[in-house]
């Protein structure tokens, strides 16, 4: 069988993503605000912490070469950060990893983060590639501890199709409010 000598290893670069100051902006307004107390009227001067998030590792698919040109998947687990290989796609050696991130905001209070549904992943050369089914590994009703803190895992599929080669990059939408 000969391989073909199309080499990707694809990277995908996690940003912030949304901006710091849409998050002071819908902050601002929650913190200079007073808040009324629904059940005895009262106005109260509690200001809330502002939700910030962190990627403090990037997601990391590792090396890997194209056989054919009908592509194929590769996942990383974000609980083992355990990458999966399948289709037409050989394991060039390195190490995969699951991207991780971090929350900081109001000690004990529900979060929800989301991941968008595909992304799509670009080489300087211009092939493509999908990065779908992004996932976490937190759960249903994920809570920032006593200290105002979170530490999570993420990771996807890539899906490879034609020829494509190179070095794939990309940002990732995370986004985290509180429940």
């Amino acid at each position: 069988m000969v391989a073909k000598s199309l080499l990707f290893g694809s990277m995908v670069t996690v940003s912030l993503a949304f901006m710091p100051d849409a998050v002071r902006a819908q902050c601002r307004l929650c913190a200079t605000s007073p808040v009324s107390d629904n059940l005895s009227g009262t106005i109260t001067d509690k200001s809330e912490i502002p939700l910030q998030i962190e990627i403090t590792a990037n997601l990391d698919f590792s090396r890997m070469a194209l056989l054919s040109s009908n592509g194929g998947v590769v996942s990383i687990d974000p609980t083992s950060g355990a990458r999966q290989i399948s289709g037409n796609i050989a394991n060039l050696g390195g190490m995969a990893l699951h991207g991780e991130g971090r929350l900081t905001g109001e000690p004990g209070r529900s979060v929800r983060v989301s991941l968008p549904e595909r992304i799509q992943l670009s080489a300087a050369n211009g092939s493509t590639a999908e990065l779908e089914k992004l996932e976490t590994n937190l759960p249903p009703m994920a809570r920032l501890d006593q200290a105002g803190r979170l530490i999570f895992a993420f990771g996807g599929k890539l899906r490879v199709r034609g020829d494509a080669s190179g070095q794939f990059r990309g940002r990732i939408a995370i986004t985290a409010d509180y429940e």
